[in-house]
């Protein structure tokens, strides 16, 4: 699914001079920006309680991942805090971590065997339109060096 696209911005107004009349117009300047698209606004806080009734211990670790990321979509915390922190079993987190990492597109992505990971910018972001785009690409960077680490090992 798209996640950007092109939009035309006005920037302001300029007057050139038209060279067979020497008339000076005044003209529309407009800059082309990459835009956000295909987006819903969620209040994360109200959906987490609206589904709390109805959730298993999984998505109760997912929403709980969701909360405690920080600027750059990235939860760095072991799988046994992530258990501390959500009341959850701890082979359930397991799972569960597991299970977000796959798919397509992840949900999650593992930065390290240290207790790192991102969630995908394309499925959830909090901030702006730039740090989201250089969270995209630290994230398609990653996926890169794993499938490379994967491919030595195989």
């Amino acid at each position: 699914m798209q996640t950007t696209k092109k939009q035309k911005k006005m920037i302001g107004y300029k007057y050139l001079v038209d060279p067979e009349t020497g008339e000076h117009v005044p003209m529309q300047m407009h800059i082309v920006e990459d835009r956000d698209f295909n987006f819903n606004k969620v209040w994360l806080q109200h959906l987490i309680s609206g589904l709390d009734n109805i959730s298993n211990q999984k998505l109760k670790v997912a929403f709980w991942i969701i909360d405690n990321l920080d600027k750059e979509n990235k939860l760095v915390m072991t799988q046994r805090a992530i258990s501390e922190g959500t009341g959850v079993s701890l082979d359930t987190v397991a799972r569960t971590m597991k299970a977000l990492q796959e798919g397509t597109p992840s949900f999650l992505q593992k930065i390290n065997n240290a207790g790192a990971y991102r969630v995908n910018p394309d499925v959830i972001w909090k901030g702006s339109h730039s740090n989201r785009m250089g969270v995209c690409y630290e994230y398609s960077q990653t996926m890169c060096q794993n499938f490379q680490n994967e491919s030595k090992t195989n």
